[in-house]
């Protein structure tokens, strides 16, 4: 039987991805703005109607997503940082694309629990994002 050495190297890649499992396993910490707010934000950037915010770990933090249909009609999703209020991007979106993600997020879930592993891990901006 042959022994190994962790290297400081290895031991603290080790020690990142216990650090991730526990803060993505945990429950999501309490915003500091609501989701009427966040929802107040989204139509200052985008004028129309905010038809839902959820709270949710993309982008590696926690932000709200408010869904807003423009006064033309076109759906936009516009991302609201949870601890100040403020956008930090917006995208066109439609129906299907937010009920396509809707589905996956939701593939992820009963994944992860049937695994207990969490689904909230960091995500990768989408195409068609901009930052504000």
């Amino acid at each position: 039987m042959t022994s190994k050495k962790l290297t400081p190297t290895l031991l603290m890649s080790i020690a990142a991805v216990a650090a991730t499992a526990a803060i993505t396993q945990a429950a999501p910490p309490k915003a500091k703005i609501t989701p009427a707010q966040a929802k107040a934000s989204a139509i200052k950037k985008i004028p129309g109607r905010a038809t839902a915010a959820k709270y949710e770990f993309e982008d590696g933090h926690w932000q709200y997503a408010v869904t807003v249909v423009d006064k033309t009609g076109q759906m936009w999703e516009a991302e609201v940082s949870s601890t100040t209020g403020k956008v930090t991007a917006t995208e066109k979106t439609s129906a299907a694309e937010e009920a396509t993600e809707a589905a996956a997020d939701k593939k992820a879930a009963l994944k992860a629990k049937q695994t207990g592993h969490s689904s909230k891990a960091p995500a990768k901006a989408e195409a068609g994002e901009k930052p504000d």
